[in-house]
């Protein structure tokens, strides 16, 4: 996780600079790879969530982080690559933060 962090910190300070055709195709490369693990950490949530014991706040705040990521792993073409990375990155460590909550509770 502080990997994926440090990518969306890199990111951001690239956002804020005219980036090269190859740096926008390494992070649109690398999309599909953060998508396919929002999926996973999304799917082991509502698996623990099934106990009935998190909180509403959390799931709300998981529902919406996924929900927002989706539409850009969807079609990246409809976001800057450096944009879709951070977008990407803060969703991730929302839901894993709300799928440790989730195992805590279990």
């Amino acid at each position: 996780m502080k990997s994926l962090l440090f990518v969306a910190a890199a990111a951001i300070g690239l956002s804020g600079c005219q980036t090269t055709g190859s740096i926008d195709t390494a992070i649109k490369n690398s999309l599909p790879k953060t998508c396919a693990l929002l999926d996973t950490a999304h799917a082991a949530f509502v698996a623990a969530s099934a106990s009935g014991n998190i909180k509403p706040r959390t799931i709300a705040k998981e529902k919406a982080a996924y929900d927002g990521v989706r539409v850009i792993c969807a079609d990246p073409g409809s976001v800057t690559a450096a944009n879709s990375l951070v977008v990407a990155a803060t969703a991730y460590a929302t839901v894993s933060l709300a799928l440790r909550e989730a195992k805590a509770a279990e």
